[in-house]
């Protein structure tokens, strides 16, 4: 019995969902043909067990029809409440949001976009090439290094510790963009982090966005999808389930907004099993 309900529970909420509210839809149904004193005519005259088999079709057929619309009102965004901050998951790009965006990139703050130390094709590098000025960039990082204090290595870069962010207000499209250092590039200028690193550095960036934020509301895509070595599960999934538990974990509260965007379609996230994943956080 035990092994039973371990399984049923390891359903995804999803199933669990539409045969609850089928199984209410199907008993309401019977409970008002019986008030009424309705008779489905032949249905009465048939075996129990072809009774039994009706109601059990007409339930997954019921089941079937509760699942796909479920599936289809959380099909491209979810909204939740984690530490009484308000956090949306959708689809989208975050170049055409209008709040503040965060934007990963390396510890180094790096803007020679080249293929080979920043892609081209990247958030960091579409930052740097259409919707930035790479020596504005370099000023702001410049003026934060001298800010904590920090000196340039051996390459002349600053090192900055994983989960920093710094704002920048860019001239290009006026938007303001929170650079938040998700990961650390090797010899090969390939970037770099496992599962431990990541918590670690999603840990700081949200204490780093409470300081620096100013109550206005934040946008940021799944961080770390564009990490060419992850030490460990590297999906969609795993990154925002990874992202959300970490805000809920470090008990700070927004006073604004947090959107997550997902860039094209969510087919492969599961939008609607996080729904009820915080909910000690929903507000009151």
């Amino acid at each position: 019995m035990k092994k039973i309900y371990t399984r049923i529970n390891d359903l995804p909420n999803r199933i669990k969902d539409s045969f609850i509210i089928a199984w209410a839809i199907v008993g309401l149904i019977s409970t008002i043909l019986s008030v009424l004193g309705w008779s489905l005519g032949s249905f009465s005259q048939l075996s129990i067990v072809g009774r039994i088999a009706i109601v059990i079709a007409v339930l997954i057929g019921m089941v079937v029809i509760v699942y796909l619309i479920l599936g289809s009102i959380f099909k491209d965004a979810i909204s939740l409440y984690i530490n009484n901050t308000a956090v949306s998951v959708e689809c989208g790009d975050i170049f055409n949001a209008p709040e503040w965006r965060v934007i990963g990139v390396d510890t180094h703050f790096d803007t020679r976009v080249d293929d080979i130390i920043i892609s081209v094709g990247s958030l960091h590098g579409k930052l740097v090439l259409d919707h930035g000025d790479r020596a504005e960039i370099d000023y702001v990082v410049e003026c934060e290094a001298q800010k904590r204090g920090l000196q340039k290595d051996e390459d002349g870069l600053y090192d900055f510790p994983l989960g920093t962010v710094i704002k920048y207000e860019s001239s290009i499209d006026q938007h303001i963009y929170l650079m938040a250092a998700i990961s650390k590039l090797d010899k090969k200028h390939k970037a770099r982090t496992n599962m431990e690193e990541y918590e670690r550095m999603l840990m700081n960036m949200w204490k780093e966005l409470d300081g620096i934020y100013a109550s206005h509301d934040i946008v940021m895509p799944i961080l770390g999808m564009g990490i060419t070595r992850f030490d460990g599960p590297k999906d969609k999934e795993g990154l925002l389930r990874c992202m959300l538990c970490t805000l809920n974990n470090s008990r700070i509260s927004f006073n604004s907004k947090i959107k997550v965007m997902i860039y094209g379609d969510s087919k492969d996230v599961p939008l609607y099993e996080f729904r009820n994943m915080f909910r000690s956080s929903i507000r009151r």
